[in-house]
């Protein structure tokens, strides 16, 4: 009997669980009693879900139901190419279309090499049919509620940063499409749920990055932010509040790109509020002290470097300086770190030019002749290291140290293909 003819009344949420599981154990044997057990779980939840899941984690949960079952063990793909195909790709339900949205999100985050088949499987033509169907639905204003909004632009984003966009499906996006997206991080600034403001942000970020991947001129981010000063203090606010925050080495690096963007767009030299400027002095500053030695680390520790460089000489920080001395002293300590410790040639580089172009030129000081070795004489660790130098008219070490090397995340407060860095 098709379960669509059955009217279920449950008594509490544990006897709606029940039901799940019931369907997750059907006996399946081949792969069409698969895909008949996966559209009977998704048409069970699209019919009963507005009573028992109320919040992201109920959506989590269904979704882990499925993908930890037996029958996702055991025919993953088969399953995954049955959510897209015939329930995400083609339904016009706004509740079917959380489900099935939700379960292609979760699985794919919680083993990547399904989210790279989900977007495999999504491509015909050298067009993502998946990506193309979440931004007509985000440009139709198709989203009722927050919640499925939420789901669709977290899946377009996990699609987006584990691949570069075609330029076809570049194309569609608009000018009106990134006004909409930049009025919904305004419009949710005071929710207490920050989750959503901060999905809506990741995608713009993810975007930005996919315009900076295609070589074109073109950069609709940035065209909407030149238009929208003063309007969008909200994103500008949470882009820093996100980079303070971050563990995620990716979002650091989308972040860290979007604003460098920024600083080097002469229209958008001033983007940001000079109280917002000095916040991300003190992160950077902190980050490129805690930041370590991996090789993913030495290349995000370049990526602050690179967004300082264009931070003090094209913003406001060029004519009013915020911890001069103190930028100076962990840029010299970064070439000279001591104990042996090797200096990549791509830190070297951009510490040289920073120390040119705004120690010299823009603060008028002497750039001191030190060296770029990687083994550097106990002198120079003693005079450069931004942890320990006692020069007259410089913090003691301890007062470095409170102000560069310790501060948490916590402490700093204000009102892939992705992670091919070079930037």
């Amino acid at each position: 009997m098709d379960d669509d003819t059955i009217e279920y009344h449950f008594d509490d949420i544990y006897s709606f669980y029940a039901e799940l599981d019931d369907i997750l154990k059907r006996q399946c044997n081949d792969e069409e009693e698969a895909k008949r057990i996966t559209s009977q779980y998704i048409r069970f939840l699209t019919r009963y879900q507005n009573g028992f899941i109320k919040t992201t984690k109920d959506i989590a949960e269904v979704a882990y139901k499925m993908i930890d079952s037996q029958l996702c063990l055991d025919f993953s793909t088969v399953v995954l190419q049955h959510i897209l195909n015939n329930h995400a790709l083609t339904s016009g339900n706004r509740t079917e279309l959380l489900i099935s949205y939700s379960l292609l999100l979760y699985a794919g985050k919680d083993e990547p090499r399904w989210m790279n088949y989900i977007l495999l499987e999504s491509i015909r033509v050298k067009k993502n049919r998946l990506f193309r169907k979440i931004i007509r639905e985000l440009k139709d204003g198709f989203y009722d509620c927050y919640r499925t909004l939420s789901i669709s632009l977290s899946l377009c984003f996990e699609l987006c940063k584990i691949a570069k966009v075609s330029k076809e499906d570049l194309d569609l996006l608009d000018v009106d499409l990134f006004n909409h997206l930049l009025h919904l991080v305004e419009e949710t600034r005071g929710d207490s749920d920050e989750s959503f403001n901060y999905d809506v942000i990741r995608l713009i970020m993810v975007l930005n990055e996919q315009y900076m991947m295609s070589g074109s001129d073109v950069n609709l981010v940035l065209d909407v932010l030149n238009k929208r000063l003063g309007s969008s203090d909200t994103f500008s606010a949470n882009l820093l509040f996100m980079l303070n925050r971050s563990n995620d080495t990716c979002i650091q690096f989308l972040i860290l790109k979007l604003i460098y963007g920024i600083f080097t767009r002469r229209s958008l030299y001033e983007y940001f509020y000079t109280n917002d400027l000095y916040v991300l002095v003190d992160i950077i500053l902190r980050e490129m002290c805690d930041l370590g030695d991996t090789k993913e680390l030495q290349t995000l520790r370049d990526a602050y470097l690179r967004v300082l460089e264009p931070l003090l000489e094209n913003t406001q920080l060029r004519v009013r300086p915020y911890k001069k001395d103190e930028i100076h002293r962990t840029l010299q300590s970064l070439v000279n770190p001591g104990m042996g410790k090797k200096v990549n040639s791509t830190t070297k580089r951009i510490v040289s030019r920073i120390m040119d172009n705004w120690w010299d030129k823009i603060c008028t000081m002497k750039v001191q002749g030190y060296t770029y070795s990687n083994s550097p004489s106990l002198s120079h660790i003693s005079a450069y290291s931004s942890c320990s130098s006692n020069e007259p008219g410089t913090p003691s070490e301890e007062d470095v140290i409170d102000t560069t090397c310790k501060k948490s995340k916590k402490d700093i407060y204000y009102s892939n293909p992705i992670t091919n860095n070079s930037f």
